[in-house]
């Protein structure tokens, strides 16, 4: 049996040739590779989440539970079991259905997904950022930006996506490329073990589980099918010419300019400028001019094309007509034809539109006129005011601004990184829009908010808070600094700031769905678990993962206690939140009863 490394590279080669991929079931009992996928998973707030089965989460994890696995798939006895389905409430009211499956069917998900991601990543297309290594809606967005000159905008949504894929489809997609029976019936079983929902067992006819390891990776397999349709078909049928023709208008007034220019007469020269400014260089009705662009990301899309209506709506009606063999629906309500300059194209929660007659990108009025000719007929990112709305009033009270009762109990510096962390993700994410500078409002009452749950904790008033924690170096900002001693480093204390970090546009702060590559290689949970002893004790029997779900909950309960028991310290001294102990070791700690052995 190959290294795991070496099969991987394997892999990946033969879909980077486009070469079929026999005997994957075998090459999957490898305990190399089940360590690695358990390296990855184990730091994952579900991998403490309950499937069906209360026992079957990480936890006891061991070289022991590995084998098992690995015998009951080589005797082809291995049985998945059905996801437990949970709704999660959306913000709109309504919800949206989850898969929790157990420990070990995520660790044999997993495993499978590394592989199939390793074979067909590079046969992906380019177009596509959902859910990808070195991928995500940033990388999406960087490319519309390229869009320059677009007319229409054809916003795609799929109906249900994730709950219509079909099975017997998906098997027909992976089996033109991977010629392996066994591993076919493997994927078979997954995607057909149901779900448990009220303790009431349902049948999968359909659908991959949201929330297993291994759905968006399948959906991807799928939705590539239509990427290489537009791709292939779509793109070269509605893409003609090298360039537009120039506007005849622009053109005569260009000419005007320079005779004004030749005579001497700057006041008709600025004129005719100002006219020509008004105007596209290029005939944007030139019939024999067509471009059409596509980015996805997961299961959204959209089109940006330049050519008539008549012709953006025959596309549409194309797309639809695909999907339909692949057992899908475009939601008529949500696909819409939105004019690129005049409406505001909705995709990954930006507005988008391309600018037009000198669009204001800035408040400052000389400014805007310089860059007026170099923003026409470019992409346009914003956040919306619904965005803006929404965040600024989540932690409102009859109109006020209030403080989080969830968060008295913290200290100061932990309240203070809480609402930095939150924040900063936000604007991160909008790092891209460039109208950035108005997330100001929602700082302001992120600020506003966390001032109030700091003068609550301590029963003071906000000024207060201001004159304890406002720093001398920035007076006329809305920033907070809250120091606390380092536990290893007095010399370096633990900073947390609020608003220090100016809201301006970045479009290489890239937000990735996954910076790992498809081989991750031994960490350094793996070579602890293969060390095969008791990190309390020392002994080497029957090592097993004794792990928590946040190491801040087991900080919480036992730091600044006289007397905590030994393996908190081991965790909280350590920064580790799984720690290797025997089986009477961890029996003790269970039932409460660990008895303070020495920590060598």
């Amino acid at each position: 049996m190959r290294n795991a490394q070496k099969y991987m590279e394997f892999v990946h080669n033969k879909g980077k040739y486009g070469l079929p991929l026999k005997r994957v079931y075998h090459n999957i009992l490898n305990e190399e590779l089940f360590l690695i996928a358990y390296g990855k998973l184990y730091a994952n707030q579900g991998a403490t989440t309950q499937g069906i089965d209360s026992n079957d989460t990480v936890e006891s994890m061991s070289l022991e539970r590995i084998d098992d696995i690995i015998n009951k798939l080589k005797n082809r006895t291995y049985q998945w079991q059905p996801v437990r389905r949970t709704e999660i409430p959306k913000r709109d009211g309504k919800t949206r259905p989850l898969g929790l499956p157990g420990w070990n069917d995520k660790t044999v998900q997993e495993v499978v997904r590394a592989i199939l991601e390793a074979y067909y990543e590079p046969k992906f297309s380019k177009h596509s950022h959902g859910f990808r290594p070195n991928r995500g809606c940033h990388t999406a967005l960087r490319e519309m930006g390229t869009w320059k000159g677009t007319k229409w905008f054809i916003e795609g949504d799929i109906k249900g996506c994730f709950d219509n894929i079909g099975h017997d489809i998906l098997l027909n997609i992976i089996k033109r490329d991977i010629q392996d029976k066994s591993l076919l019936k493997l994927l078979k079983g997954m995607l057909q073990a149901g779900y448990v929902q009220d303790w009431r067992y349902h049948t999968s006819y359909s659908g991959t589980p949201q929330g297993g390891v291994i759905s968006p990776l399948l959906a991807n397999i799928y939705l590539n099918e239509l990427d290489r349709y537009i791709e292939n078909e779509l793109i070269p049928q509605y893409t003609r010419g090298e360039s537009r023709k120039g506007n005849p208008e622009y053109e005569r007034l260009s000419g005007l300019m320079k005779y004004a220019q030749k005579k001497g007469d700057v006041n008709r020269y600025h004129r005719l400028e100002q006219q020509r400014r008004q105007l596209p260089a290029r005939d944007t009705y030139d019939p024999d001019y067509r471009r059409l662009r596509y980015v996805r990301y997961a299961d959204d899309f959209i089109l940006g094309f330049c050519g008539p209506r008549t012709e953006a709506l025959e596309i549409k009606e194309k797309i639809g007509q695909f999907l339909q063999t692949l057992n899908l629906t475009l939601s008529e309500e949500k696909t819409l034809i939105t004019h690129a300059s005049k409406g505001r194209a909705k995709f990954l929660n930006y507005e988008i539109f391309i600018a037009q007659n000198g669009t204001q990108l800035t408040h400052h009025k000389k400014q805007a006129k310089l860059t007026a000719r170099a923003t026409n007929g470019v992409s346009i990112f914003k956040v919306p005011q619904a965005v803006i709305n929404d965040w600024s009033t989540r932690f409102n009270k009859k109109g006020k601004t209030v403080h989080r009762p969830g968060l008295i109990e913290c200290t100061d510096y932990e309240i203070t990184q809480t609402y930095q962390l939150e924040f900063q993700g936000l604007a991160n994410y909008y790092s891209f829009a460039h109208n950035v500078s108005a997330l100001s409002k929602i700082r302001y009452h992120y600020m506003m908010s966390l001032v109030k749950t700091i003068a609550a904790k301590h029963k003071q008033k906000p000024t207060w808070v201001f004159a304890k924690y406002k720093p001398a170096s920035a007076p006329g900002a809305y920033t907070l600094m809250v120091k606390v001693p380092h536990p290893n480093n007095p010399d370096k204390p633990l900073i947390a700031k609020f608003g220090d970090k100016p809201l301006r546009r970045n479009t290489n702060a890239i937000v990735k769905d996954n910076k790992a590559h498809f081989y991750h290689g031994r960490n350094e949970l793996v070579r602890r678990l293969l060390a095969n002893e008791c990190e309390l004790c020392g002994s080497s029997d029957k090592i097993e993962g004794h792990h928590v779900r946040k190491l801040a909950d087991v900080k919480k309960k036992y730091k600044g206690q006289k007397h905590p028991p030994k393996w908190a310290v081991f965790m909280m001294e350590r920064n580790r939140k799984v720690v290797f102990v025997c089986h009477h070791c961890h029996t003790e700690i269970h039932t409460g009863r660990y008895d303070g052995r020495k920590v060598e």
